[in-house]
Order: C-alpha cells, then structure tokens, then sequence
C-alpha cells in the first residue's frame, strides 16, 4: 500500500508570518535502526553502538489545522562516519495524498506522494517519497535533517493519524505487518533498506523472514541433514533388526 524513507522535525506554522507558533494538537515519532533492515546489508556501526540504536528518525506534528510538519533526521554516533539517507518512503491516506509539500527548513529534497505510487524491487509500496541526492552535498547526512510542510485544502483538517497506514510489503501480510515508513541508506560498500514498523516505538522487530532466510518456514528448501551421531545410531538399530530376522528365520 505504501511507503516512506526520512525524519521529520518540527516548525510552527505562523512562525513563518512572524507571530507565535501554534500549540501541537498531535505527534507521531518513527526511529529506524539495524534491527528492522529488511533488505540490503546493515549498515556498520560504531563502536558501543547495537542494533537496536536509532539512527534516523521521522516525525510527524500536527497543530489542528489543514497542514502537518515532517521532520527527517540522522542522528550521530550510531553509524560509521560517511553513511547518509538519500530515499525515505511514508504512507499517506487519501486526504494526505491531495497535499503539497513546502521545504521549511535543513536539506532539500524531490517529493511526491500518490496512492501507492512509489514502488521498490523488494521494498514494498508506499503513497509518498522525499528523494535526497545520492552524492555530496545533497544528501541527508548524518546530523543533519529535513522539514516539510504537507498542506491540504484550507477546509479540511490534517493530522498525524492521516499517515498511520501501513505498507504492503513483500512476504508480509497487507494491512497487518507491512511498514509505516523506510529509509534508503547509503555510504559504505553495500546498502540497505530500514523499515519503522510499530507507533512511537524506538525498537523494532526483524521480520520474521529476513532476506536470504533458507529455513523451510520462510520458503527455503534446505532439509536438516541428520548428525553423525545420530546416522550411527540408526545404522546400529538396523543392524541389529536385521540380526533378529536372520536367527527368526533359522
């Protein structure tokens, strides 16, 4: 169903007339770290740091109005030195996917967000994208974010629950385990896809089949070979079967 890939921080919308900034009616925060990497090769970390440290994040804030402020935003001191986000994919409903997009403040980006129109070999299919460069300067490197405004139709309302929507991902369930969100990162020798799959949670849980997975649960074809130990013990029994046979036959 959807998609996303970057974090968002937070503006208030009359700063930008000059005058005091709206109080939130709502927020909604999305980490992305090691443990939810569903494609790709995680990306190294530093030392001290584990999988379940988060490295990006993706906030959302709404003030009751007709417009919610996206802030995208990598973190220091989790990832090696060089590795940068340059895709962040969300999901948006179809309120959400009649809004533009205004950069309010950090690193820009090319945005665009339709009914699961943003399509990934293996990523899934998310409703709204922001695409940083994929080369120095320009993308979202590490310490460094990215704020937006999506503003729809003056008569209607906008909120965080407007973006709750989950992913049709593949070898998960539509609607049920898909994700909320997923970043793009890049800067080492491989690189990786990271999804946000639970509200407001900072740890997220690996699929259940991660790629590559070969155990027959998750479609592989490999048999469990029997141990030595075990072969020899089959072969006792069977030779003593036989034993048994041949005096009964006497």
């Amino acid at each position: 169903m959807k998609s996303i890939k970057t974090a968002l921080g937070v503006l208030g919308a009359a700063l930008l007339m000059g005058v005091a900034p709206l109080s939130h009616a709502g927020e909604w925060t999305l980490n992305f770290n090691n443990a939810n990497v569903y494609t790709g090769d995680a990306p190294p970390l530093q030392s001290g740091a584990t999988a379940t440290d988060s490295w990006a994040q993706l906030k959302f804030t709404d003030y009751g109005t007709n417009y919610v402020d996206i802030s995208l935003s990598v973190a220091t001191g989790v990832l090696l030195p060089g590795i940068y986000v340059n895709d962040w994919w969300f999901n948006g409903d179809a309120l959400a996917q009649t809004g533009t997009f205004s950069l309010l403040s950090g690193v820009n980006a090319n945005t665009s967000i339709c009914s699961d129109c943003q399509n990934g070999t293996g990523s899934g299919s998310y409703d709204g994208v922001f695409h940083f460069v994929n080369a120095n300067p320009g993308e979202l490197a590490q310490g460094n974010e990215s704020v937006w405004r999506l503003s729809v139709d003056l008569s209607e309302t906008l909120s965080v629950n407007d973006f709750m929507s989950l992913s049709c991902m593949p070898g998960r369930t539509c609607g049920t385990d898909g994700l909320f969100a997923a970043v793009h990162v890049q800067g080492y020798a491989s690189s990786a896809k990271s999804g946000a799959c639970v509200d407001g949670e900072e740890n997220c849980n690996p699929p259940e089949c991660p790629p590559g997975d070969t155990r027959p649960e998750c479609g592989g074809g490999e048999q469990e070979i029997p141990e030595p130990a075990t072969l020899a013990i089959f072969g006792v029994g069977l030779l003593g079967l036989a034993l048994s046979r041949r005096r009964s036959i006497r």
